[in-house]
């Protein structure tokens, strides 16, 4: 089997998406392929593909491969060039050829073509990243808050169709668990705050006015991103921007997802400089106060890699979520000279593309 690894063609959209269709047993839409892959918000992905050049009567695509072009910007309006690594798959017939390994190379050679300086994402599969030369520097971690646990249960035991009865009883158990944490730890807000939804808009400002120092980076949220990630967003979800004022000084900017399933997300919070510990915790309880009604339980994405995020984590335990220790493994390359230190970025659950 002669397998070469190439870009993708336009004409071959089809054929890289029906071959992740058909792996991984979905049915992902062309539209929805053109979305993450021709529209993003810096420009088209780079996508490769591996092909079987044996085979002569038709194009069989036994391999596939993206980087999304995505900014990080500081606080100082400071830009980095990076990429998200996405669609990483290999026909299992295929596997011992190292074509994971071929795929990575050319699109390592492609993205630095493209100014690109850096490589990130997340993967359950840890090893076959590091042999070729990515760093693993962290987890990323799950918070949940139940209000229905038998509602949460039924779903949350749906997402894996393999879970066995041991399984069922771990997540059934982590539901109730998850419920008499928020009943005990929950304390009503003593401040005296006013909650806005407010129309989605560039969060470049927004990242200017937070304490973090200029060598914090966070995604790049200028209206193209919001207008991709957020707007255009053919998941299903329901987004909902909020401000919260003490009096009228704005302290703090909050965007959350109704997901039609019955959940929420907390997808991002921004605390203005100089915000105390207390007052960040009543800001969260206004959030929860708000999205209680709407939904069964509340997940967040946490991450413990800067004080920022720490600190978020462990907010969001004071305030009755539970954490959980697992999810994907962030890995990260760097493809030129230029330093960032992957601890330093500001991660929300924005990184994603919002499909789970």
């Amino acid at each position: 089997m002669a397998v070469i690894v190439r870009r993708l063609l336009e004409s071959e959209i089809g054929l890289a998406n029906d071959f992740f269709n058909a792996v991984y047993k979905v049915s992902r839409s062309i539209d929805n392929f053109r979305w993450e892959f021709l529209h993003g918000p810096v420009g088209p992905a780079v996508y490769v593909v591996a092909i079987d050049d044996s085979i002569k009567t038709h194009t069989k695509v036994v391999g596939i491969q993206a980087a999304i072009p995505l900014q990080f910007q500081n606080s100082n309006g400071e830009v980095v060039s990076t990429a998200k690594s996405e669609d990483t798959l290999v026909d299992p017939s295929y596997r011992g050829q190292k074509i994971f390994e071929r795929m990575y190379e050319l699109l390592f050679q492609e993205c630095k073509k493209a100014g690109i300086d850096f490589i990130w994402g997340f993967t359950p599969a840890k090893k076959a990243f590091e042999k070729i030369g990515f760093e693993i520097p962290f987890q990323a971690h799950q918070a949940l808050m139940v209000f229905r646990p038998l509602k949460a249960y039924s779903y949350l035991s749906s997402l894996n169709p393999q879970n066995r009865f041991v399984d069922k009883v771990k997540i059934g158990g982590l539901t109730f668990l998850s419920r008499f944490a928020s009943v005990l730890t929950g304390v009503v807000s003593t401040e005296q705050l006013t909650v806005k939804k407010v129309n989605l808009q560039s969060k470049n400002e927004m990242i200017k006015k937070t304490s973090q120092a200029p060598s914090v980076y966070f995604l790049r949220m200028d209206d193209n991103y919001l207008e991709w990630r957020i707007n255009k967003n053919p998941f299903g979800n329901q987004y909902e921007n909020y401000h919260l004022f003490s009096g009228d000084k704005l302290i703090a900017d909050v965007l959350v997802n109704f997901r039609p399933e019955g959940f929420g997300y907390i997808e991002q919070m921004f605390f203005l400089d100089g915000i105390s510990e207390k007052m960040k915790k009543d800001v969260l309880h206004h959030v929860i106060s708000t999205m209680k009604p709407k939904v069964n339980f509340i997940r967040a994405l946490c991450f413990d890699t800067n004080d920022e995020l720490r600190s978020q984590t462990r907010l969001l335990k004071r305030s009755g979520f539970v954490i959980l220790k697992r999810g994907g493994h962030f890995v990260w390359r760097a493809l030129g000279s230029r330093v960032l230190n992957p601890n330093d970025i500001f991660l929300t659950r924005l990184f994603t593309q919002g499909n789970q």
